[in-house]
């Protein structure tokens, strides 16, 4: 949804137009053209705030621009407004993890790659599947392991705090907006930003899920709660 006005006196000429995308963000554009013989143009600084429509928008853009020496253009720009619905995506992709990470490596991938046909190092570590191992397991070293990440998005006017980020880089408990993974997977957060647009934030938290096994807590901590959503 967006609009235009455009007036006319005998010193200026004004432009206005607003818009309003689907996630409720206003943004409000002013355009002014002054003869720089007859008027003095103040503009406002950037992040003061001014009431349109009923909504408080924040200055985020002041421009001036001297037109040939005998007029001057001047644009502002607010920003404002607040849409709290929760935006979600989900992607799936493989990564190559050691096969020998597999959880069904000893029970399962061994055994069906035929008794001595396995060579360890002298450590006892796997090292490769030996030219007699059954299966086509000669020459694997690697699988492909599924991989689910979840990104959430939505606009907010309530500012980020310290505890809101402390789940980056952590296990998280899955809320009830969470796709549903395999048993015994668990989720990680891997990122949280948050964009000033006007009076609001543009706010979006990722997530990336485990294998089988879950991640490791003793590399990232019990599990904690995700950064909060609009309630």
């Amino acid at each position: 949804m967006s609009a235009t006005r455009i007036g006319l006196t005998s010193l200026f000429v004004n432009e206005t137009s607003w818009e309003q995308n689907k996630e409720g963000l206003i943004t409000y554009t002013e355009k002014s053209v002054a003869s720089r013989e007859n008027i003095n143009v103040t503009t406002p600084n950037l992040s003061d705030e001014r009431t349109i429509g009923g909504i408080q928008c924040r200055a985020v853009s002041v421009n001036v621009v001297c037109q040939g020496g005998a007029f001057t253009e001047y644009s502002v720009v607010y920003q404002g407004g607040e849409d709290t619905t929760l935006q979600q995506d989900t992607s799936n992709s493989t990564g190559e993890e050691p096969i020998q990470s597999h959880q069904n490596f000893v029970t399962t991938i061994v055994p069906a790659a035929g008794e001595g046909n396995v060579i360890y190092n002298d450590d006892n570590s796997f090292l490769a599947f030996n030219k007699s191992s059954e299966n086509n397991f000669f020459g694997v070293t690697a699988y492909l392991q599924p991989n689910m990440s979840y990104k959430r998005s939505f606009n907010t006017t309530v500012t980020a705090t310290a505890t809101d980020l402390f789940a980056v880089g952590r296990i998280v408990n899955a809320s009830a907006d969470f796709p549903e993974v395999q048993a015994g997977s668990t989720w990680l957060c891997v990122g949280a930003q948050y964009t000033k647009r006007g009076t609001s934030f543009d706010v979006s938290h990722d997530f990336r899920a485990s294998g089988e096994n879950g991640w490791n807590e003793y590399i990232y901590g019990p599990p904690v709660s995700p950064p909060p959503t609009p309630s």
